[in-house]
């Protein structure tokens, strides 16, 4: 536990400056990329530790083409924010094309790799370079992102450490064994109802000292959500790994593991927020 503090609060520190000045600046200003270059750092590292535990990092007919995606994406997410159609545009594109070359590497691989696991790797590298790509998109949104971009990293840590607290206090029935011992239904309850309870409460903080104002019903009900949400993806991430053998993604933070060990939940609920914020208001101006 004193390891995963002190590597918490190191994080917190290294990535505030980052944080501080993540909004649009002039184009020429150099901090206008600050904050997509360590979001595309984050895709990059997460990739690579995804290849690494189904153990294709090493195959570069795979690996390197969702390399350079993970690096791009959430840059060219800065660079095209005034033309999020266009952007999503050029997303879809670049997965077809993907999707055609992966499967055509199962034709000339057939026999040195496993299908499956190809299929594998398509779809979580196409969910951990949209997640990410995605904070930029949240951040970006005028008027509001900077309010937007912290409710993935807020509501599933939150979840996260309060299904653990609740689980050590409370926990006596496995949630789903096979996947992560540790977890109980009494833990999963927990951080759902916290979760809930922050976003109510991020609201009534954001909306008393900022100019904006909160939509109550939507961070109810989203907060709510993004409690099972945010479960929901650190339990796949947990599947995986059990499958493959491996007992953490990396070892980039110690105490933590890897990075998708620690942003797991965080970029289900990016995916989630975004969908939230694009059909109901969490915020206005």
């Amino acid at each position: 536990m004193k390891t995963r503090v002190i590597t918490a609060l190191v994080a917190i520190i290294g990535i505030t400056p980052f944080f501080w000045f993540s909004d649009i600046k002039e184009p020429t200003n150099p901090l206008t990329y600050l904050f997509p270059l360590l979001i595309a750092a984050i895709a990059f590292v997460s990739v690579w530790e995804m290849l690494h535990c189904l153990h294709l990092d090493k195959n570069y007919v795979i690996s390197v083409p969702l390399y350079i995606a993970a690096l791009v994406f959430p840059i060219l997410a800065r660079v095209m924010h005034g033309n999020l159609t266009e952007y999503v545009r050029v997303a879809m594109i670049t997965a077809l094309v993907m999707a055609i070359y992966l499967f055509a590497s199962v034709v000339f691989q057939f026999g040195k790799v496993e299908s499956g696991k190809i299929a594998l790797v398509f779809m979580t590298g196409f969910y951990i370079i949209g997640a990410n790509s995605a904070v930029i998109i949240l951040r970006d949104m005028e008027g509001i992102g900077q309010y937007l971009f912290l409710i993935p990293y807020i509501f599933s840590w939150v979840t996260d450490s309060f299904a653990y607290f609740c689980g050590r206090a409370f926990g006596k029935h496995k949630l789903i064994e096979a996947v992560s011992p540790k977890k109980t239904v009494e833990g999963a309850i927990g951080g759902f109802v916290f979760c809930a309870i922050t976003a109510v409460l991020y609201g009534l903080i954001v909306g008393n000292c900022f100019d904006v104002t909160p939509n109550y019903l939507v961070l109810g009900l989203g907060g709510m959500v993004i409690g099972v949400v945010s479960q929901i993806g650190d339990l796949v991430m947990s599947a995986i790994k059990r499958e493959q053998g491996v007992k953490d993604y990396g070892h980039i933070l110690p105490g933590h593991g890897g990075l998708l060990d620690r942003f797991d939940s965080s970029m289900a609920v990016t995916v989630l927020v975004l969908l939230i914020s694009m059909y109901f208001p969490i915020f206005t101006v």
